[in-house]
């Protein structure tokens, strides 16, 4: 009898996962119409279908806005390190706001506001002062009904066009134009600083500064902005 032997079947190995395509167009910032009938029905209908929304999608990744004219806007979320400078920001203001006995709300980039003009933002860091602060319902959920005082706007690595750049500058004259009494829009991209106050029609540039403080609106507060953000790696 003749005995036959039988060469083990080889298994492939599994490809290794294609590298992402860095040709792909930065789809963002999305922008999407709320239904007619909510936009007339007004802001308190608009922000209630807002809330609905974000709360369905609390898993989504990415950031939800509403603009004053009914439209929902995505944005990328921030990755590294847009997310760590944003901490630093936020981490230095509620120390400062803490260390002076509160004298105000220091909020995150999770902070809400729906702005007198409707539109619902959400500034990477943000201060209102104590006395204008306003209550909100805690049910159902609702952004804050006020402008802050003091905003702060970052511009991450996916926010490198200059359509986007665009795009922080008119986010910046919106806060301006509804109440905010001074905003500082942190681009570490270019190593710049826009300085926006309310007694100002134009902000004031600055090139690759070391620190920044808070003026009147936030007395003795100062940033490290150059260690804190640009040189944030």
């Amino acid at each position: 009898m003749t005995t036959m032997t039988t060469t083990p079947a080889t298994v492939a190995e599994p490809a290794p996962p294609a590298p992402p395509d860095t040709h792909i167009a930065n789809p963002f910032p999305l922008k999407l119409r709320l239904p007619d009938a909510v936009i007339a029905a007004g802001p308190d209908a608009c922000e209630a279908w807002f809330v609905d929304l974000t709360l369905a999608n609390e898993d989504a990744r990415c950031r939800f806005e509403l603009n004053a004219n009914g439209e929902l806007e995505l944005t990328m979320p921030p990755y590294d390190p847009a997310d760590a400078q944003e901490s630093e920001m936020h981490g230095t203001l509620y120390i400062w706001n803490t260390a002076n006995g509160r004298p105000g709300t220091a909020t995150s980039s999770s902070g809400a506001y729906r702005l007198p003009n409707g539109a619902i933002r959400f500034p990477d860091a943000a201060w209102t002062a104590a006395v204008n602060v306003r209550p909100r319902p805690a049910i159902p959920p609702r952004a804050r009904p006020y402008c802050p005082d003091f905003v702060v706007e970052i511009r991450s690595p996916s926010q490198s066009r200059p359509s986007d750049l665009a795009a922080l500058l008119n986010k910046m004259r919106e806060y301006m134009d509804n109440g905010a009494r001074l905003g500082w829009l942190l681009d570490p991209l270019e190593r710049t600083v826009r300085i926006y106050r309310a007694s100002a029609v134009e902000p004031e540039l600055l090139n690759d500064p070391e620190t920044l403080d808070g003026a009147d609106v936030l007395p003795g507060f100062v940033f490290p902005v150059r260690q804190l953000i640009f040189d944030l790696v």
